[in-house]
């Protein structure tokens, strides 16, 4: 159940997603489809699996990081006021981002920025799918208990039962993804530099959130939908509250 083959083509829809018509569109749907088909890769074992709760939490670690990210560059240009952001420092010294208007962009996303937000990316296909309203998780709740976990033992842990916790720690999948994910954003590769130039830093979350709705929708199965959304939101959650120090 926790494991799952790791598809080449994890689905076709990643090369037809919601952007068109505007100056970035061509390369926000190149960006989401290199981050589709290749998302899986560093978690995958010898035979081409991968650990399916540790990849939900990977995806979520990475959008909440996407978000911050581009929520700070939308600060820097003027865009979205900084007043609003506050860092907290706990007793042991973890430093932590709060503010609204990063839960509202990374949940609900921002039209103007052509990012639907990771939450509709999530219950689209639950729903269409077959679940009900009822089946899925409560999104006040995801906040409240990554909230009530800071400082604790399970700090950053989501809240899913021992079967379906993810092997590596969200923190540290976030700072391996990174290293992974950050290139595909920037379209900088070895052998030569993407087509279209690195993508805008406040659409970095607008790819990765419709990114993470395909490839929830290719494994849903795998697990219950109530679990897959606590694993992905959970882990964003924290990933995007995390300043690096």
């Amino acid at each position: 159940m926790s494991t799952t083959p790791t598809p080449e083509h994890p689905t076709n829809g990643a090369t037809n997603t919601i952007w068109k018509d505007f100056p970035e569109a061509a390369l926000l749907n190149l960006v989401t489809t290199e981050l589709v088909r290749n998302f899986p890769r560093p978690l995958q074992d010898d035979n081409r699996r991968v650990h399916t709760p540790t990849l939900f939490a990977a995806l979520g670690s990475v959008c909440g990081f996407a978000t911050q990210t581009s929520l700070f560059a939308l600060i820097q240009d003027g865009l979205r006021p900084e007043q609003d952001m506050m860092a907290h420092t706990l007793a042991g010294g973890r430093t932590f981002l709060f503010g609204e208007q990063l839960n509202q962009l990374l949940i609900e996303g921002d039209a103007t920025l052509h990012n639907p937000g990771l939450w509709p990316c999530l219950t689209g296909p639950a729903l269409q799918k077959g679940c009900t309203a009822q089946d899925l998780p409560d999104v006040n709740e995801q906040f409240a208990c990554v909230a009530s976990r800071l400082g604790t033992a399970n700090e950053g842990k989501p809240d899913v039962s021992a079967d379906f916790s993810p092997l590596i720690s969200v923190e540290d999948l976030r700072e391996a993804m990174w290293v992974y994910i950050e290139p595909i954003f920037l379209q900088n590769y070895p052998d030569k530099p993407g087509l279209y130039g690195p993508l805008p830093k406040h659409l970095w979350s607008a790819a990765i959130n419709v990114a993470t709705g395909l490839l929830f929708d290719t494994m849903f199965n795998v697990m219950p939908a109530r679990t897959a959304m606590t694993l992905i939101v959970q882990s964003a959650i924290f990933g995007s509250k995390i300043l690096e120090n």
